[in-house]
């Protein structure tokens, strides 16, 4: 239980959630003695049912193909990989010809499909086992706010906020109003901005102009 929910959570798990944490914890501990390695006298007995009925790979030692399968399937079950050889001679396998023993890797390949479906299931308990403490705060806190909305004391405040707002006036606006400028004040203003003096114009140095003076001249 410790693996999925730790001692402080489980305490702090309404009883329904902890016993969904129980739940989750039993499924695991058989998945995970579904899924226990298989001893390599396993792997050896299939290889030599393998050898026994389909023939081996070009230029590959039989010694040394039982010790690649070793390697290959030292994280499989014992039953996926009686299931998988069982495939390989029965004709089951995906792209296999039935002729050539499969390489090592094709034979792990197709057992860990086989148990996929396990570890699939496996990895979506313990991630619901870690949501479980999220899940129940949740559903109190959804229950408090249902309880809340169908007080009727609530939903009388609720009621006379709503006519107080409707029934109060505009408030006007607070801001101070636009004073607009007095021809007096704008002939002060006039009289403190300094006379500008007049800009000649460049339009005379412009390279256009300049052009067109030069195109005349040379005509």
């Amino acid at each position: 239980m410790s693996e999925l929910v730790t001692d402080d959570v489980f305490n702090r798990l309404p009883e329904r959630y902890q016993n969904r944490a129980r739940q989750i914890a039993a499924r695991v501990a058989e998945i995970d003695s579904v899924l226990a390695r298989a001893q390599p006298t396993a792997v050896r007995d299939a290889v030599l049912r393998l050898r026994g009925q389909l023939r081996p790979q070009p230029d590959i030692a039989l010694t040394e193909v039982a010790s690649e399968f070793r390697l290959a399937c030292s994280d499989l079950p014992e039953w996926a990989i009686s299931e998988t050889t069982n495939d390989y001679l029965g004709g089951r396998v995906e792209n296999h010809t039935g002729q050539f023993m499969p390489t090592c890797a094709e034979f792990a390949r197709h057992a860990r499909w086989i148990i996929r479906p396990f570890i699939a299931e496996r990895a979506s308990l313990k991630n619901e086992a870690a949501r479980l403490l999220q899940r129940a705060e949740d559903e109190a806190r959804r229950f408090r706010i249902e309880m809340e909305r169908a007080d009727p004391k609530l939903k009388e405040r609720t009621a006379a906020l709503m006519r107080s707002v409707r029934a109060s006036p505009a408030k006007a606006h607070s801001g101070q109003p636009h004073q607009g400028i007095t021809d007096e004040m704008r002939e002060k203003l006039d009289a403190l901005r300094k006379p500008r003096p007049e800009q000649p114009s460049r339009l005379l140095e412009t390279r256009v102009v300049k052009g067109a003076r030069s195109f005349r001249s040379g005509s």
